[in-house]
C-alpha cells in the first residue's frame, strides 16, 4: 500500500523535470498535464486531496495573474502555455517549469530540490 503522506510534490516535479521521458514518455506539456490531472483525481479518491496543493495554487495564480492581458481565447493555463510556445509541446514544457519555478520562489520562497 502507498503511504500518500510521504508524497513530496517538489521532489516529484524535480524528477519529472530532470527525466521527463521516464515519467511521461517524452518531454511534453500535454503529457505532463494529463499525468497531473490523473494524479489529482487518484489522490482525491484515495483520500489525499492536497497532494498537489502547490501545483493547484500555481494554476490559480497563473490564471489570475500571468495571462490576464493575453488570453486570446485560451481559457486554461496549459493551452495558454502552448499558445505562447508557438504550439511546440517541448517548449511549452520548459515554459511551464520556468513559470512554475518562478511562482514557487516568488510566492513561497521555495526551489525545486536537486535530484539524482
Amino acid at each position: 500500500m502507498i503511504d500518500y503522506a510521504k508524497f513530496d510534490e517538489l521532489i516529484f516535479f524535480a524528477k519529472v523535470k530532470k527525466s521527463p521521458g521516464m515519467f511521461l514518455g517524452r518531454k511534453s506539456l500535454t503529457s505532463l498535464r494529463d499525468q497531473l490531472f490523473g494524479m489529482i483525481y487518484a489522490f482525491s479518491i484515495c483520500g489525499h486531496p492536497d497532494a498537489l496543493k502547490l501545483f493547484k495554487s500555481f494554476i490559480e495564480y497563473y490564471n489570475n495573474n500571468l495571462f490576464l492581458t493575453d488570453k486570446n481565447g485560451y481559457v486554461c493555463w496549459w493551452n495558454h502555455l502552448l499558445y505562447t510556445s508557438g504550439g511546440m509541446d517541448e517548449e511549452a514544457f520548459d515554459l511551464f517549469y520556468r513559470s512554475f519555478e518562478s511562482y514557487l520562489m516568488k510566492e513561497h520562497n521555495l526551489k525545486l530540490p536537486e535530484v539524482e
